[in-house]
């Protein structure tokens, strides 16, 4: 059981959506995909136990790192961790239908995933965010923080690793947002930590890849902002306002982190455009109600729009299945335009 409630992102809304927070859901269709892509997801996971140790040893690597995101979390599953990866005897393969798991899938890659459910740019090299991530990388690596396994990790497949992919940042600023209300100053500094730290994270797992598997490609995503969600629910005037105080400061982020990225040399799957963040046209129907464009997709895509008969009674900021296939298929697309390795 995970320690704490699961967290990935946050921004200028967030003490308003914990506000509301009595009832969120998803819309139906996304719950009823989620119980067979992800089932599905499964089973491909299981089906590697049959596999020949030779095999999966030869098999490349995607290692995925970063947050919930990473991880593939859904609210669909609670706060159990991971389920444990037959071939390696560990939860190191995160959660199914994730789009780590997507992506590994249409790369032909084996899924290595230690990302951590609330993890920062400050628990990703000391105390993890929550205690399963403790617990794995103890057991499987005998290290204390996910940058140390993910270099453990590095180290074990050395020579067969072809991509790493990575999302980190925005659980920094969650600690901004108490009681429904802000502090903009703390948003400020804790954004410009977070852009402080990202560039040595970064720089340290790509020395190991430089070293021993100088082919491997390093890709990283911003974010799409979920509380663009606000304006469908509540909805209203406060709802307007709370999405457009979150989109200030999401656009901010974003524009920020994909610098660093490009200045590292990373491949940038830019999942704020797909998401439409900030494109208010078309207007488009979600649930009824008339919404912007970006507004709409993320009902469409996360599990913040309740609608009647969904599958959770509470909204949630994460991704469904479709909002992680859609994440998926950006970094392809990123990856197909991109050099052969990050460089």
């Amino acid at each position: 059981m995970l320690a704490r409630p699961v967290r990935f992102l946050t921004n200028a809304a967030l003490g308003a959506a914990i506000a509301f927070s009595g009832l969120l859901v998803a819309s139906p269709l996304a719950a009823a995909a989620t119980n067979g892509v992800r089932a599905a997801s499964a089973a491909a996971v299981e089906s590697r136990s049959g596999t020949s140790t030779t095999t999966a040893s030869t098999t490349p690597v995607l290692l995925a790192l970063g947050d919930s995101l990473a991880a593939g979390y859904q609210p669909t599953d609670g706060q159990s961790a991971p389920p444990v990866n037959p071939a390696s005897g560990h939860s190191d393969a995160g959660y199914p239908g994730g789009y780590a798991a997507d992506l590994a899938r249409a790369e032909h890659l084996r899924l290595v995933d230690l990302a951590c459910p609330g993890e920062t740019t400050t628990s990703f090299t000391t105390n993890p965010a929550v205690g399963p991530c403790t617990t794995l990388y103890r057991n499987e690596f005998g290290v204390k923080n996910q940058l140390a396994a993910a270099l453990a990790e590095l180290g074990r497949t050395k020579g067969n690793v072809a991509l790493v992919v990575f999302d980190l940042g925005a659980n920094d600023v969650d600690s901004c947002y108490t009681g429904g209300s802000l502090s903009p100053l703390c948003v400020a500094q804790r954004a410009a930590q977070a852009d402080r730290r990202l560039p040595g994270l970064i720089r340290t797992v790509k020395a190991t890849l430089a070293k021993d598997d100088p082919h491997a490609r390093f890709a990283a995503m911003d974010y799409y902002d979920p509380f663009l969600g606000l304006a469908a629910d509540p909805g209203g005037t406060k709802g307007l306002e709370l999405a457009a105080l979150s989109l200030a400061g999401a656009e901010s982020f974003d524009t920020s982190l994909r610098l660093i990225y490009r200045n590292e040399g990373l491949v940038v799957a830019n999942v704020s455009a797909a998401f439409r963040t900030g494109s208010a046209l078309p207007m488009t129907t979600y649930g009824g109600k008339k919404l912007a464009l970006d507004a709409a997709t993320v009902c469409r895509w996360t599990w913040m729009c309740p609608l009647p008969g969904a599958a959770i009674a509470h909204q949630d900021i994460h991704p469904n299945t479709t909002g992680y296939s859609q994440i998926a298929a950006i970094f392809e697309q990123a990856l197909r335009k991109a050099p052969t390795a990050a460089g």
